[in-house]
């Protein structure tokens, strides 16, 4: 019987169940800035399919979220102090040019991982053709629920009028 390579295992562990396993986030942050947190790294993940996710995107997805959470820290830390804004500011920018960075390794390894033979014969005019007959079907059949409800009301005792008036006069669809 051949041994099983090592790899991913068929139904692996939801990435939000391993990092409340290994991260102590709630002896790193408060309440609000775990709520945060949390907010940021769901944000991220809905972004993704975790089962592509690799662990360097776990990594880089973790640490977006807690540069954001840090840079917020370090703003209301320095609020109403002009030598702590000056400091802050200098952390601020070291850690959003970090955050920049892992967004940049986060879209490199989404390219990587999207398969080029699959788009190989798709032109432009191939997607805005398909998106015209999407949006063509769209308006077609809203307008035939329009039609409809137009016919049920005037077949309905709602409309009540002159029929003698020269602006109510009926017109044929059919005719144009």
């Amino acid at each position: 019987m051949a041994k099983r390579g090592p790899g991913r295992p068929k139904n692996p562990p939801k990435f939000k169940d391993i990092l409340n396993d290994i991260l102590p986030a709630t002896e790193i942050f408060d309440e609000k800035e775990l709520e945060m947190f949390n907010g940021l790294v769901g944000l991220y993940l809905n972004d993704f399919d975790e089962s592509q996710l690799s662990a360097n995107d776990m990594d880089d997805i973790v640490s977006i979220a807690m540069n954001r959470v840090l840079e917020i820290r370090l703003l209301k830390t320095a609020k109403g102090n002009t030598d702590a804004q000056i400091d802050a500011s200098t952390a601020i920018e070291r850690v959003r040019k970090q955050t920049e960075k892992l967004k940049e390794n986060l879209v490199t390894r989404r390219r990587d991982r999207i398969d080029p033979k699959k788009y190989a014969g798709l032109s432009i005019v191939d997607i805005a053709v398909a998106f015209d007959e999407e949006q063509k079907k769209t308006m077609y059949d809203r307008t035939q629920e329009q039609l409809e409800e137009e016919d049920e009301l005037r077949k309905s005792s709602l409309l009540v009028g002159n029929s003698a008036d020269q602006d109510a006069d009926v017109f044929d669809r059919d005719e144009n």
